[in-house]
């Protein structure tokens, strides 16, 4: 049964947010068009964390607490420290098109998905790719041949999710000891739906939100094809959960729903 979920206006103002990340007490949200990155606590409380005009895109965190961000034209992982941002890892001699999504694990290894948006047919698939920065810098594709990658996610057994938006479904992977993606599976099937944006709460069950639909699947897991159960007015294609005392579902730019 399709429901209509109650959305309110957290913080408005802003061009075009990607990639939500729950750190802190907070959301951290990249803002692609202004070139800005944005901290935004639960009271609406806005604050500017930094410039990077290279169109920003993915954020993690290290274990040290730096911010990394994939920058989408330069093809560079950047690492915004107490100073100006510094590179961490040079992705552009592998990646084709610009850099999406970004995801960190535990021990430092950055995960950034990236394909050719103007690459058709196989040759966009082709094209599109995981690829892995480890903490010291190197870097190398872990994954290939996936139907559009967009939103990454870690899961709490330390799997890497990956939405696979043009398949209609999510790609799970376990992460070895050096940063390769193993034994890759299909983990959910999704009808109707082309998930765009997915995160991970607290008990591990992954909500994705939908490209260019106002459809939302929250908590799915990995035994079975999901519909989408919630519509969003208006559409959402990112979404993160907030580990506050009840279970906050942050859809930029639209709003806070609870």
């Amino acid at each position: 049964m399709m429901k209509t979920l109650k959305t309110s206006v957290l913080a408005s103002g802003f061009s075009r947010l990607k990639a939500p990340r729950w750190h802190l007490g907070a959301l951290w949200v990249s803002d692609v068009r202004a070139g800005k990155i944005f901290r935004i606590d639960l009271d609406g409380k806005v604050t500017i964390v930094a410039d990077v005009p290279s169109r920003p895109f993915g954020l993690g965190f290290l274990p040290d607490g730096d911010l990394l961000v994939a920058s989408m034209t330069q093809r560079l992982i950047l690492k915004l420290g107490a100073d100006k941002p510094t590179i961490h890892a040079d992705l552009t001699d592998l990646a084709s098109g610009y850099l999406r999504d970004l995801a960190v694990t535990r021990d430092g290894n950055a995960y950034v998905t990236c394909f050719d948006a103007d690459a058709a047919g196989p040759d966009g698939f082709a094209s599109a790719r995981v690829l892995l920065a480890t903490p010291d810098g190197n870097v190398r594709s872990v994954a290939d041949n996936v139907a559009h990658p967009s939103g990454l996610a870690i899961t709490g057994s330390h799997d890497l999710l990956v939405a696979e938006t043009l398949g209609n479904r999510l790609l799970g992977f376990e992460i070895g000891s050096d940063g390769a993606l193993l034994h890759r599976k299909v983990f959910a099937n999704f009808v109707g739906m082309s998930p765009l944006g997915i995160c991970v709460d607290a008990e591990s069950a992954v909500w994705a939100a939908a490209a260019r639909q106002s459809l939302f699947c929250p908590r799915a897991t990995g035994r079975a094809d999901h519909t989408p159960r919630s519509r969003t007015e208006p559409a959402c294609g990112r979404v993160s959960v907030g580990r506050t005392r009840r279970p906050d579902a942050c859809l930029p730019d639209r709003g806070c729903q609870s």
